[in-house]
């Protein structure tokens, strides 16, 4: 309650707390106040770690309702770089909320599930997936969805080359009076202002905009807050001390935000390249586009190749394997359908509806190169042979 009523008076307790406080594995209503608790404080590795056990609580003891709440994780995993569990515990949430008439839930993964197509490049999805958030009755009194919203359009625009929009858009996130904003969330978006700002040149008014962020983040000490107010600094500072910012930043950033620090990468690279260090820049765009190509972040590592290829080195475009096409439920569905369970009987096993089975196996056809299920299992063989093969070939030592 205190988390979610005074954040910026209470968070730093709340956030000591949390590490002090042990629950049973199978005690879900805990584990799930917990890592509410930690989520809207912007603790996301907090949230991400007692959501996850409550959710498998809630999985084994059959209660969808209650599962589909905890499934909010989806949400912290998207800024921990987790995108295709982020993609997987929305879709499977919205499926539940949908069954279970809970639609306040259903807004919130249906925002998450757009802002993780955004940052995968699946454009067309994501923007209508943001239509349909915007159509529902409740989206306006929902603030912790509409400046979700505003987030994935803002990236959105950034990523179609719309920088002036880009920033106009994430700038009314940070507006009290605008239906976008909120009091707490608006971090989230920063680091994305302040990339938008660089490139439609509007640094000044960003660091306007945000010249009250180090109040807040001394007062609430979440990770949240500590990426903003690091990324930001870096991000917008002055020539003559960026470099120095970005490493500050760097040090700064929480362990468990690997997208963060990828960006972070890219900007720094680009910075080095306006400082005509072409060969120096190569590091961190190499580090960036490494990260972004494991995540799935594919807009910004597009973003790192081009910067690349601007130094003077090749970066070709990374080729994903088919396993990397399926999710951990959707391989497990695709080898019980196999095996020749109906839809029902899948659903059953994974506490999931058979509705939600059908349009897994909907999206796994196509990326499996079949049309049906009675292919299944000579698609799953092949790709188990592809990558066996690709262990064996491709692996490497340490570095």
């Amino acid at each position: 309650m205190r988390a979610y009523t005074e954040p910026y008076r209470h968070g730093a307790d709340v956030i000591a707390r949390l590490d002090g406080v042990g629950a049973h594995r199978q005690d879900g209503r805990i584990l799930h106040f917990l890592g509410s608790g930690a989520m809207v404080v912007g603790d996301m590795s907090r949230a991400a770690r007692h959501l996850a056990p409550a959710a498998a609580a809630w999985r084994s003891q059959g209660r969808l309702g209650l599962l589909a709440r905890s499934l909010a994780a989806s949400w912290p995993q998207v800024y921990l770089g987790r995108l295709e569990r982020a993609r997987e515990e929305s879709a499977e949430g919205l499926g539940l909320a949908e069954e279970s008439g809970e639609w306040i839930v259903w807004l919130g993964l249906k925002a998450t599930a757009g802002l993780v197509a955004a940052l995968r490049g699946e454009t067309e999805q994501a923007a209508r997936t943001v239509r349909e958030l915007r159509s529902h009755r409740l989206f306006a009194g929902m603030p912790f969805v509409t400046v979700m919203a505003q987030q994935t359009d803002g990236l959105l625009a950034l990523f179609d080359g719309r920088a002036t929009e880009a920033y106009d858009v994430l700038a009314r996130a940070f507006d009290p009076v605008d239906p976008h904003y909120h009091s707490v969330s608006r971090w989230l978006l920063a680091p994305d202002l302040a990339d938008a700002a660089v490139a439609a040149g509007t640094v000044r008014e960003a660091r306007e905009l945000l010249a009250d962020l180090p109040e807040p983040a001394g007062r609430l000490p979440s990770e949240m807050m500590v990426v903003a107010h690091a990324y930001t600094d870096a991000v917008l500072a002055p020539d003559d001390t960026a470099e120095e910012r970005c490493a500050a930043a760097l040090t700064a950033l929480p362990a468990d935000w690997t997208l963060s620090r990828a960006r972070l990468r890219l900007h720094h690279g680009r910075w080095l390249r306006r400082q005509r260090r072409n060969v120096d820049a190569r590091h961190p765009l190499r580090l960036a586009r490494d990260e972004f190509d494991r995540v799935g972040a594919q807009p910004w590592a597009e973003m790192a190749r081009e910067q690349l290829r601007a130094t003077g080195e090749s970066s070709g475009r990374r080729q994903a394997n088919t396993g990397e096409q399926l999710s951990a439920q959707e391989t497990q569905i695709a080898v019980l359908a196999s095996q020749g369970l109906s839809n029902r009987e899948i659903g059953q096993r994974l506490f999931i509806s058979h509705r939600t089975v059908g349009a897994h196996l909907y999206r796994i056809y196509p990326r499996l190169g079949i049309t049906g299920r009675g292919r299944l299992a000579a698609a799953l063989a092949a790709l188990h042979d592809e990558q066996t093969t690709s262990d064996v070939s491709g692996g490497s030592g340490p570095e």
